[in-house]
């Protein structure tokens, strides 16, 4: 007999129906072999609902302990599931299009949870009326819990990966940020700047006859000011600035957003704290340069905007170094005059 390949039903699967309507061990097989347990409700009586031995077996329960009723496997579902799940039969009762399909979580009995993946299908009346349903449940335990490892690793390596990049950005011995950061967020923060047409001030700083402390008392003298002066400036800084040590005892201080006039009062309020410290060995003092562009510049084509603004900080440092130090001066008020 010639087998038609194309016909609507295959000839084994008109077999499988055969044997599964003749057959009751075909039917046990199927639902125990390929699925964690089937479930077959009758919806004109809602409180009834058989549940296959095997589901009750993945939740650590004996069949035996369980009755045939819907509120057996609602008291174990997790609430927002169970929600999740009513809303979906709901759209299922409504629209036959609209899959009931969802993976919710189940308390076993040890306390643990089983995840679970629940299809089921309604079997109508001729008018459409849902009068039965029909439904499987998959365990993907651990699948979900192979996916939760994954996560936890990724946010492991996400976390590691951070805190790489935060040592690579930061000075060991004072934790501001080391000059690679300094420079990069200089660039970034005069480029925004000269494109929202907004103020910038840089502020350096360097501590006066640092060489002459470290020479007298000793490196660990030395690196406890450095480390002193950097508290000051951390605690004194806006939370947009940016302050970092950017050479042995040279430090700067990016202000976004600030003009001449608040670069000044910052620079004031830093020299007086630096001041009235109460310093261990000698008296600290800090000479200072600020610079600050308006956001309306005009560069040459050959020029990069930072490259200015460090050149003139620098130049304003330098000549509070030179006209006696322990000082505050501006690019601005040394280039006029």
């Amino acid at each position: 007999m010639k087998i038609n390949m194309s016909d609507k039903d295959h000839y084994l699967e008109s077999e499988l129906y055969d044997l599964v309507k003749k057959e009751q061990s075909i039917f046990d097989f199927l639902h125990e072999g390929s699925l964690d347990g089937i479930w077959y409700w009758d919806l004109q009586n809602i409180e009834n609902e058989w549940m296959s031995p095997r589901f009750w077996e993945l939740l650590g329960h004996s069949p035996e302990e369980k009755q045939h009723l819907a509120s057996e496997w609602q008291d174990l579902i997790d609430p927002a599931d169970l929600q999740l799940a009513i809303v979906n039969f709901n759209k299922h009762c409504e629209d036959p299009k609209h899959l009931y399909d969802q993976v919710v979580r189940y308390k076993h009995k040890d306390g643990s949870s089983v995840w679970v993946r629940c299809r089921g299908v309604a079997i109508r009346e001729q008018s459409g009326k849902p009068i039965r349903m029909l439904g499987a449940h998959t365990d993907i335990t651990q699948l979900k819990l192979a996916e939760q490892k994954i996560a936890e690793q990724q946010a492991e390596l996400i976390r590691l990966n951070n805190e790489l990049k935060a040592l690579a950005a930061t000075d060991a011995l004072t934790s501001l940020s080391n000059r690679r950061f300094f420079d990069e967020q200089l660039t970034y923060l005069v480029n925004s700047a000269l494109r929202n047409k907004q103020p910038l001030s840089l502020i350096m700083l360097d501590i006066d006859k640092f060489k002459e402390c470290n020479d007298m008392y000793g490196h660990f003298e030395g690196d406890c000011i450095l480390k002193t002066v950097s508290s000051i400036l951390s605690a004194s800084a806006r939370e947009t600035d940016i302050v970092a040590r950017i050479g042995g005892e040279e430090f700067a201080i990016i202000l976004p957003a600030c003009n001449k006039l608040d670069s000044e009062i910052a620079c004031e309020r830093l020299y007086y704290t630096i001041q009235n410290h109460n310093w261990s060995k000698r008296k600290v003092t800090i000479s200072f340069g600020v610079a600050t562009m308006s956001g309306n510049e005009n560069f040459k084509a050959n020029s990069t905007p930072w490259g200015n603004i460090i050149i003139d900080a620098d130049k304003a440092l330098y000549f509070s170094k030179r006209n006696g130090r322990d000082q505050i001066n501006h690019f601005d008020d040394i280039h006029k005059s």
